[in-house]
């Protein structure tokens, strides 16, 4: 073949890039613990030990077991009679995770509400068929709670959130839990006080709270989500709703999670500072 008749052209391949052998390895004893090859309690071998199988240097072994350690799918325990072993996670990877993606996506108050509307209902709705005596006093002293505060509105707020994951716990569904645990949370700490900051807005909010702890104590599943339902798209257009400019106030102080709240979410985000969502969007309100 003439120069002339050589292609224009010379092919290429794209860039390729290679998984770290750290996740790999993760990945591989991920897939035998999910899969229940290797069940909750069983001991892993050694990092001696896995390097030797696996042909892998014991950092690279100690960094997958990391990994697996941060999934909450392995404990590891120091010491002679330590080591790795197969747990059960404990639900506090998913609400950290789903704080992430709230803060990191930069999750809107608007959607925010609109996803705690559809939970709450289901929560509501499961509750008044779920539902034990003891959810039944437990809910009473919450709602009771929510009154005592009336006149002050940031132990208020507290109250209403502590009333509100009540009734979601008294659901019994674990998942449903775990994620309110973090949405009403997220929701909690974006609150403009201002917006609930009417009597005639909190009055409405006790009588409807009777409403639904009526219907959860009668256990009309129709009639505890319709009034949930109302209840959580009444507080959305409040909080949502455009206000008139305050003159610069002394900021309030954070709030905090409020007492009396089962969080799972709270034990993962011990000793070390919390995402705060909607920071970057129009806060919205509980």
């Amino acid at each position: 073949m003439h120069d002339a008749e050589l292609p224009a052209t010379v092919a290429s391949v794209s860039r390729i890039t290679a998984p770290k052998a750290s996740d790999v390895l993760a990945d591989a004893l991920r897939g035998r613990i999910r899969s229940g090859q290797w069940p909750e309690g069983l001991a892993l071998p050694s990092e001696r030990d896995l390097s030797v199988q696996t042909g892998l240097s014991r950092t690279t072994v100690r960094e997958a077991l990391r990994i697996l350690e941060l999934d909450g799918l392995i404990e590891i325990r120091p010491g002679r009679n330590g080591g790795a072993r197969v747990c059960r996670p404990a639900g506090d990877e998913l609400s950290r995770q789903l704080e992430l993606f709230i803060w990191g996506r930069n999750i809107s108050a608007q959607h925010l509400h609109d996803v705690r509307s559809a939970l709450e209902a289901l929560g509501a709705e499961s509750a008044a068929r779920m539902r034990t005596e003891s959810d039944l006093a437990i809910l009473h002293a919450k709602t009771e709670a929510v009154e005592r505060t009336v006149h002050d509105l940031p132990a208020y707020l507290d109250a209403n959130l502590a009333w509100h994951m009540a009734v979601v716990q008294a659901s019994h569904n674990e998942l449903l839990v775990s994620f309110m645990e973090v949405l009403a949370q997220a929701i909690h700490e974006a609150t403009e006080l201002e917006a609930f900051d009417s009597p005639d807005v909190r009055s409405e909010t006790l009588k409807i709270h009777r409403a639904i702890l009526a219907a959860i104590a009668a256990g009309d599943a129709d009639a505890a989500r319709r009034r949930m339902t109302r209840h959580v798209l009444a507080a959305r257009d409040v909080a949502l709703a455009p206000r008139t400019a305050m003159p610069p106030t002394t900021p309030h102080a954070p709030r905090g999670k409020p007492k009396g709240i089962r969080t799972s979410a709270g034990k993962a985000a011990k000793g070390r500072a919390r995402p705060r969502a909607g920071t970057r969007a129009r806060k919205g309100a509980k």
